[in-house]
């Protein structure tokens, strides 16, 4: 589990720094920041809640 934050944590923080790079501007990394970390979440539920209904490749009981 920490691991997979720390990963999370360099991968957003590296995205925020590119955009702040190329806006020159805190107040844009920050925004980026706030929407990378909610977007994936979102993003990930909805990718393992759409791999519970496929059936495929699934032993039966």
């Amino acid at each position: 589990m920490i691991k997979a934050a720390t990963w999370r944590a360099i991968a957003s923080l590296t995205g925020a720094a590119i955009v702040v790079v190329l806006t020159g501007e805190m107040e844009h990394g920050g925004t980026f920041l706030a929407a990378d970390v909610s977007l994936k979440m979102v993003f990930y539920y909805m990718h393992e809640r759409g791999w519970e209904a496929v059936t495929w490749g699934v032993l039966a009981d």
